[in-house]
């Protein structure tokens, strides 16, 4: 219960972590306030007192508590880590549309000039692999059967095999595909960016046609693009990956992949026109990289 929140501050060669019940929706809000004061919040100053576990005052408690130990990704809904030492700024929370995501990364630029501000796109295992600490115990240990989704259509859809009584909204993600003589192929996708761990470069080859041009009304929350002939991959997000590429060479032999961030300009770029979005408000159009 609740929206569970990670803290890390790094200062002196000290590091401290804490943990919120509450804290994983206001990431960015509580960062807005700049380095000094955000540090100050999300930093235990003393140990509180011990509450009763799953008393009322627990509960309720919305404080920073000091922990020793980082959440697993299952748990772990945002997370925020502040190196004053390298001057290094980790965040991530979860945002309901792309415009959000990208104005809150740009109000973190502005609000810590000097910094190298971050987003955690793995969330928690992001926070872990910049302590160096082994991630494998936090991750999810569900593993994808790849083997038994051989048989199992891609989960991306084209002409005709989209709902039409789903909103715009319901498919979140485009594939895209240029194949070996340099056409465009699209595809929407109603899963979020993990499905990719769970599918295979077989299950894309035997995908029907697809969309030769693609409009969206609404910005999309993910993008995956495939390049046949160079067998390359390119994927970007605005949600947590949940590890997605870390598993993923198996059943995509000869492939080599590029996280693009949040940078759906990437997937723009590369769909030569094929796939157009609404523009980005104008004073976000500044980020010269989203989220690298």
């Amino acid at each position: 219960m609740g929206n569970r929140a990670n803290y890390v501050v790094i200062a002196q060669g000290e590091t401290v972590l804490g943990w919120s019940r509450w804290g994983a929706t206001s990431i960015v809000a509580d960062l807005l306030a700049g380095p000094a004061a955000a540090t100050a919040a999300l930093r235990p100053a003393e140990p509180p007192e011990p509450l009763p576990p799953d008393s009322v005052e627990a509960l309720r408690w919305s404080g920073v508590t000091p922990v020793d130990e980082l959440m697993t990704d299952v748990y772990c809904e945002g997370a925020a880590l502040i190196d004053h030492d390298r001057r290094v700024l980790l965040a991530f929370e979860e945002t309901d549309d792309y415009v959000t995501f990208v104005d809150g990364l740009a109000g973190l630029v502005e609000a810590w000039p000097g910094w190298h501000v971050r987003w955690a796109f793995d969330g928690v295992l992001d926070v872990a692999a910049y302590l160096g600490q082994d991630r494998g115990p936090l991750r999810d240990q569900r593993v994808p059967d790849q083997a038994g989704e051989q048989g199992l259509p891609a989960p991306f859809h084209g002409p005709g095999e989209v709902d039409p009584d789903r909103s715009e909204h319901w498919y979140e993600g485009v594939l895209s595909i240029r194949r070996p003589d340099g056409t465009v192929e699209l595809y929407l996708a109603s899963d979020d960016q993990t499905t990719i761990a769970w599918t295979t470069a077989a299950q894309v080859e035997a995908l029907p046609p697809g969309f030769a041009h693609l409009e969206r009304p609404e910005l999309p929350r993910w993008g995956l693009h495939l390049d046949q002939a160079a067998r390359a991959g390119g994927l970007w997000c605005m949600a947590r990956l949940g590890g997605a590429l870390i598993d993923l060479s198996p059943g995509w032999p000869g492939w080599t992949w590029t996280f693009w961030g949040g940078d759906l300009r990437r997937q723009l770029d590369a769909c030569a026109g094929a796939l157009r979005v609404p523009p980005l408000p104008a004073r976000l159009r500044h980020l010269r990289t989203v989220g690298l």
